[in-house]
């Protein structure tokens, strides 16, 4: 699907999706174009695939009860990751985040081309390790690809912390991945 349908095929499912007579028929097709989306977050947020399967199924509950009581969504994927993300921070305040990953929970990445295997699996237990607001910082803006400004709307801080907070969680991972640069350069 070229960029353009996908943009199209998007704007008429949001447009089905705000209208009460249609947003039944088109709630399906709206989970299918951004469950693995708000999964993904969810998972490496949490490193559970239990809890992020918890998550995503609040977060679109949530967003159907959004769009009964009449109200209309407007950008879906930042919507619904900030829905997402207020889960993953009551669970983190609730003490629930308690199993560690795994490497049978490693997420596969969807540029297999660019990083071998054995690199990920290094890079998802890293990023999975980071403090929790800079690990969400990170994942919002490198994992979700949303802008500095989008993240800053949705969490409710400036675009400066949150540019602060992807920058030392990069410098972190610049740290602990070191032996493995070392382990793969030329």
């Amino acid at each position: 699907m070229s960029s353009l349908s996908t943009i199209v095929h998007n704007a008429d499912l949001l447009a089905r999706l705000n209208d009460p007579l249609q947003r039944d028929g088109a709630f399906g097709a709206f989970y299918d174009a951004y469950g693995r989306y708000v999964y993904m977050y969810a998972l490496r947020m949490t490193s559970c695939e239990h809890d992020a399967a918890d998550i995503t199924q609040d977060t679109f509950i949530r967003v159907h009860a959004h769009l009964v009581r009449g109200n209309t969504i407007v950008d879906p994927l930042p919507f619904c990751l900030m829905i997402a993300r207020q889960r993953v921070l009551n669970l983190h305040r609730d003490h629930k985040l308690t199993v560690e990953l795994d490497d049978e929970h490693i997420i596969g990445d969807a540029h297999d081309d660019v990083f071998s295997a054995d690199l990920r699996q290094h890079i998802e237990r890293e990023v999975s390790r980071l403090p929790l607001l800079l690990r969400d910082a990170f994942v919002l803006r490198y994992y979700d690809g949303l802008s500095y400004e989008a993240i800053a709307a949705m969490i409710s801080e400036s675009a400066g912390t949150v540019r602060m907070r992807v920058q030392r969680a990069k410098a972190i991972l610049r740290r602990t991945l070191a032996h493995v640069a070392r382990e793969v350069g030329p």
